[in-house]
Parts: structure tokens; C-alpha cells; sequence
């Protein structure tokens, strides 16, 4: 996303503040792939972020994309996803209303790095986007588009799952409805397969992978030399500071047969990620061991 120097119209503004009550001021705004994302500040200074859609502007798709990722945020509630605020629809605008994260995507986060995380460090990034994905999975839904650019950081550190436009419900994904970001497709995904909680693990194995090397795992100029680089490729080994545990880990989530990763449930109670589990479980009342 680019930032941009221009002001939110008065017109618009009226319109926010009109259905919204708390809204007050709008600091800045962001343009995205669907639409206009603005950082804004409620009457008691919480910032939060808006994400509005031009609807005379977009195509149908685009829209029932956002449609669909506010109604599926609202249903949803973990420590470790961005949280929903409210949303609502005029005849010009569709507006999402969400928590606001101060430090940015992981993805940010990793291109500004100068070394490499320590290996604590990056288990206890990973350990919060697992928590996530397993409460999704456990509600039946699969992200589909897990990678660092979807993962943001709080001010306090805490890691937040975020844009659910392409997520869905496992019974009703289709064959074939490609969506997310390539670099992350499994390999069954490159065959003409359908996504499922599998294929959500193979994307955390890229993230793990991305977070660990500093840079993606699968780089190509096009779609279809990218998908052969994913299907043909060897997983490149990782720094050597990194134990072998954890890189027996990451080879679990990449392994060619879907069978063979590792469940979030299963992945949660690791060695080396149960220790930062247990942690989560303090900091957050909600996350019950049972739950988990």
C-alpha cells in the first residue's frame, strides 16, 4: 500500500461519523488493492484503522471480497486476530472498521532486519500466528492466504492474523478457486487442488521459513515459473545459528505430501513451540489449554 498526502473528504467524513459515533478525526490514508485504508481516531484518541471501498469504483468481486471478510471478522474473536470494530454500507461506500497496529506487517518488520532473529524470538512471532490459525481451523475455516504481509505487530509486540477477503468455510471450498498469494501455494494447490487446512500449514511452513532466512522462500518472475520453482525446488537449508529441531520443523510443514504436515493442534504442542504456548496462556485469560 502507498501512502498519499491527500485529506479525507468532508463529505465522506460526515457520512463515517454519521453511522460510527466515536469517530472524531482521521489522521492519514492509505490506498490498497480494494479500496482506501485510513488510520482514524475515535472521541477517546483509540486509533483504528478503516478500510473503505468505493463501490461505483470496483468490480462486484472486489466488493463481495470485502462484503465477505467483514462478516467473517465480526464472528471471529482471539487474541491473535486483528480485531473487528464495526462495519456498514452506504450507496457509495462499504466501510470495515478494525484495530489499528501500530508496528506495521511482519513482512515490514523482516525487510528492515539487519541480522537474523533469534531463534526464542522468531518461535514466539511463529507460536502467535499458529494459536490463530488453529482457532480457525478449529471453526472450520481456512485462511488461504497466510504469509508476512497478512501478519501485523502491535505496539506491544503481540502479533495479529489479519485480511480474511479470501477466506472460506472447508465446506464450501471448490477445486480450483486459486486465491492468495502464489509464493505460498502448496504443491497439491500448483496440481489444480483445492486449499484446505494442509495447505494453511505449508503457508506457515513459508512464513517460518521467511521469517527465519530474511527473505521468501519461492521467487519467480511469473506465476507459472513460480509454481514449477515450488513443485521442482529443494527447500533451501536455514541460517546455520538455527537448531535442528527447527529445521526438522519447517521441513514437516513443507513436506510435498499433505499428509505429512503437521496439524495446528499438533504443530501447538512442538517442544520447541509449547514453551511460548504456555506464555500466550498467561498473557491471555481467553486461550484455555483445553482450547488449544
Amino acid at each position: 500500500m502507498r501512502r498519499s498526502g491527500k485529506k479525507l473528504p468532508t463529505r465522506q467524513f460526515v457520512k463515517i461519523a454519521h453511522r460510527w459515533k466515536l469517530l472524531s478525526t482521521v489522521l492519514t490514508f492509505l490506498t490498497g488493492g480494494y479500496g482506501t485504508i485510513y488510520k482514524a481516531t475515535s472521541s477517546r484518541g483509540v486509533q483504528v484503522v478503516l478500510k473503505e471501498v468505493i463501490l461505483a469504483n470496483q468490480e462486484e468481486e472486489e466488493v463481495q471480497v470485502t462484503r465477505k471478510e467483514a462478516q467473517l471478522l465480526s464472528s471471529l474473536s482471539h487474541p491473535h486476530i486483528i480485531r473487528y470494530v464495526d462495519h456498514w454500507e452506504t450507496p457509495d461506500l462499504l466501510t470495515i472498521a478494525m484495530e489499528y497496529a501500530e508496528g506495521g506487517s511482519l513482512e515490514k518488520v523482516i525487510s528492515k532486519r539487519e541480522s537474523h532473529f533469534e531463534e526464542t524470538e522468531a518461535l514466539k512471532i511463529f507460536v502467535e500466528v499458529v494459536a490463530a490459525v488453529e482457532y480457525l481451523h478449529r471453526k472450520e475455516i481456512i485462511h488461504r492466504d497466510i504469509c508476512a504481509r497478512n501478519v501485523l505487530v502491535c505496539s506491544t509486540g503481540v502479533i495479529k492474523l489479519c485480511d480474511f477477503g479470501v477466506s472460506k468455510r472447508m465446506r464450501s471450498v471448490r477445486t480450483g478457486s486459486l486465491k492468495g498469494d502464489p509464493s505460498h501455494f502448496a504443491p497439491e494447490l500448483c496440481y489444480g487442488g483445492k486449499c484446505s487446512e494442509e495447505t494453511d500449514m505449508w503457508a506457515l511452513g513459508c512464513l517460518l521459513h521467511h521469517l527465519l532466512s530474511l527473505r521468501p522462500l519461492f521467487k519467480s518472475p511469473t506465476i507459472a515459473a513460480l509454481l514449477v520453482t515450488i513443485l521442482a525446488d529443494p527447500v533451501p537449508p536455514l541460517p546455520p545459528s538455527y537448531s535442528a529441531a527447527l529445521e526438522s520443523l519447517i521441513f514437516s510443514l513443507l513436506s510435498h505430501e499433505p499428509w505429512q504436515r503437521p496439524r495446528a493442534r499438533v504443530l501447538l504442542s512442538h517442544p520447541l513451540l509449547s514453551l511460548h504456548l504456555q506464555s500466550l496462556h498467561l498473557a491471555h485469560s481467553s486461550l484455555q489449554p483445553s482450547s488449544i
